[in-house]
């Protein structure tokens, strides 16, 4: 995760450090996200290309041990130091370049066939500018950008309007703001800044059909939860909870 303000380096970066246990040591519902997770990053990774690939944030630790398996070489940036150790710990010696940095200080030698943004852009204070970085300065001519979202229209936030919880469906809850989320996107909205980036988007997909939090789904089994991802894949996008989009470089 990347943040910009008035805060210094050094400050932005302990503020990251700050959130690791919510994914070093998850709560019970923080479990289900990372079940659903380990589902979303099958279907995702199974569509990527390419040898290089850099990878945003280490986040809840699923993505990049299944990242170094399948790509020649795999980065990943991050701005907490503590979770890129626990990772480096994981990975036992593979092949992985791991970079302490803000998103928006990250300037590669090189440029990444594949960059992959998942649960990333709702932490960031200025998503535009992260596309914007991928677009100049990550990706390499015909190079595609991953994304992968949680969805403001999913079913369970609607209904939470309709139970008179929220105001609306975008509207962040406590396990938002524990998490550092700062805003949630339609996917209408995220299509639009992936093209205003310009990027030709190849595939977008909704994922995982969800009717009830997380402290409800916990008593789902293994499963419920893949029934409730396949059944998300064959829905129209607008009523997942998660969104994915495969973009390219024009």
């Amino acid at each position: 995760m990347g943040l910009v303000g008035t805060k210094t380096e050094a400050d932005r970066k302990r503020e990251l450090d700050a959130y690791r246990d919510e994914y070093l040591n998850p709560t019970a519902d923080r479990e289900v996200e990372q079940k659903v997770e380990q589902l979303v990053s099958d279907f995702v990774i199974s569509r990527l290309s390419g040898e290089r690939v850099l990878e945003l944030g280490v986040g809840d630790q699923i993505w990049t041990t299944k990242l170094v398996d399948r790509f020649t070489e795999v980065t990943t940036v991050d701005g907490s130091r503590e979770l890129l150790a626990s990772m480096q710990r994981k990975l036992s010696g593979k092949r992985w370049t791991p970079v302490w940095s803000l998103f928006e200080d990250y300037l590669p030698q090189q440029r990444f066939d594949t960059v992959l943004a998942t649960y990333v852009l709702e932490h960031v204070d200025d998503p535009a500018q992260i596309l914007g970085l991928a677009r100049s300065k990550w990706l390499r001519d015909g190079g595609r950008l991953a994304v992968v979202v949680p969805h403001a229209l999913s079913l369970h936030r609607r209904l939470g309007v309709k139970m008179g919880l929220i105001s609306h469906p975008g509207e962040l809850g406590d396990s938002d703001w524990r998490i550092g989320h700062k805003r949630c996107f339609t996917c209408y909205e995220l299509e639009r800044m992936i093209a205003e980036a310009d990027f030709e988007i190849v595939e977008q997909k909704g994922m995982f059909t969800k009717l009830f939090p997380n402290s409800m789904l916990v008593h789902c089994s293994d499963r419920q939860l893949r029934g409730m991802f396949a059944l998300g894949l064959e829905l129209p996008i607008e009523y997942s909870s998660a969104i994915f989009v495969l973009a390219e470089t024009k």
